[in-house]
């Protein structure tokens, strides 16, 4: 029986997605499994696979429900038996003070019976670096970036040694740059148990990626996934077999595209993506969270599917829509992270009647929690990874109840003309097309 070489736990679906994507780049099968799903169906899914990647949707969860849900995604991972396997966040390691990331990692150095790991979340390909421990965004300390102002996870410390530090019980410290094996050794023998691991550059992960080749356990970004199986194949781990994704023949119409992201780079796509002749839906998020009827979006969706067209679906984002939401969530006592996840899974339920009534030719979705709640409220079950599309994010083929090309986007990443991009390579449709036919 043939073991995958590598299996991953992500905290989000477009995490998981970027991961895969790197995997799948240099020539691996690889599946994304959305949730924990029932052995007879994990066993279908990841026959042959030579990476294996879980979504778990754990980072808007409390710490205690982020630990569980990750100790049984890296129980079913380890089951495969694989060489290495990776917690998976964000490059930006988004996380509330509490969690997710640190109670994550203890989940699976709990459950692998590991006693040291690494954490590296630098990105360099998409400005995401460590040096001194301290996390930028394209030049910008962390704190001093967009993320400051995420609706759920506002990162204001850009120290990481400090900042998962008071998410774990474990000893964190730092693999300062240039990091090498014998310096992972000396922090291991000083009783460090994750260390936090500068990376300033492309060249730079390569070292790094060298260093940590023969651990068991790893954390971090898609960043691995970029080096390590050139040095799998060269230490003759792992040979490349795959020939690539095969598109179904969905018989749908149209392209549809959901998001949920207010980020910088989903707005201007948004707007790229209007300025070429899209059918813009903006929907009231209160409506979303508080689950009412959307039937005048619903219809006008199916229309423009019907009619072959590209519809996007948007959530009103003005501050006026966001006073209202939280004076809301004020009244009904819940946290933000729960109001965002009601409104996700609110333009989820709306994707899916859309979906039931006419399936598209190509679904596109922006923004993580919006991700991992349209796949599964639409019962995707699995995805079969291809190559990126642009960088963290690759075209997919969902193997679930709905068969048919996905594309999930974090929602900051893309250029603004990626919507473009996606549908051009979800539907084999020409790019330079004219703006009345997108």
């Amino acid at each position: 029986m043939k073991h995958p070489i590598f299996t991953a736990v992500a905290d989000d679906d477009t995490g998981a997605t970027d991961l895969a994507g790197m995997l799948a780049g240099h020539g691996l099968r690889t599946i994304l499994v959305i949730d924990i799903p029932d052995p007879a169906a994990f066993e279908r899914w990841t026959q042959g696979a030579d990476a294996v990647i879980l979504g778990a949707g754990t980072r808007a969860l409390t710490p205690a429900q982020a630990y569980d849900l990750t100790r049984a995604g890296v129980r079913l991972a380890a089951s495969l038996s694989p060489r290495v396997i990776e917690i998976k966040y964000c490059s930006t390691f988004d996380s509330t003070e509490e969690g997710n990331i640190g109670p994550s990692l203890d989940a699976a150095m709990d459950e692998l019976g590991e006693t040291f790991t690494v954490a590296l979340p630098a990105l360099p390909v998409n400005g995401r670096t460590t040096f001194m421990g301290h996390h930028f965004v394209y030049q910008q300390l962390l704190s001093d970036s967009p993320m400051r102002h995420h609706p759920l996870t506002p990162m204001r410390n850009p120290n990481l040694v400090t900042h998962l530090q008071a998410q774990t019980r474990r000893k964190v410290g730092l693999a300062a740059h240039p990091v090498t094996r014998d310096a992972l050794e000396r922090l291991r023998a000083a009783g460090v148990e994750i260390a936090i691991l500068d990376c300033v550059s492309d060249a730079d992960l390569t070292n790094v990626c060298e260093a940590i080749a023969d651990l068991r356990l790893i954390s971090g970004s898609s960043a691995p996934a970029m080096k390590l199986p050139a040095i799998w194949r060269r230490n003759g781990w792992w040979e490349p077999t795959c020939e690539g994704l095969s598109l179904p023949e969905t018989g749908g119409r149209g392209c549809l595209i959901a998001a949920g992201s207010c980020s910088v780079a989903t707005r201007g796509q948004n707007a790229w993506i209007e300025s070429q002749g899209a059918t813009v839906v903006v929907v009231d998020p209160l409506a979303l969270a508080q689950d009412e009827p959307c039937a005048a979006a619903e219809s006008k969706a199916v229309e423009t599917l019907e009619a072959g067209g590209v519809c996007l679906l948007k959530t009103a984002s003005q501050p006026e829509d966001v006073a209202r939401v939280q004076a809301w969530a004020g009244r009904q006592g819940l946290s933000v992270n729960e109001t965002g996840l009601r409104i996700a899974y609110g333009l989820a339920r709306l994707v899916r009647r859309v979906v039931e009534q006419r399936l598209p030719s190509c679904l596109i979705v922006a923004g993580g929690e919006t991700a991992g709640a349209v796949c599964r409220t639409l019962e995707l079950g699995a995805l079969e990874v291809g190559r990126n599309i642009e960088p963290g994010v690759p075209l997919c083929v969902s193997l679930g109840r709905f068969r048919l090309p996905v594309v999930l986007k974090s929602g900051n990443f893309g250029s603004p003309d990626f919507y473009g991009r996606a549908r051009q390579a979800a539907t084999r449709t020409s790019f330079s097309a004219p703006p009345t036919a997108v």
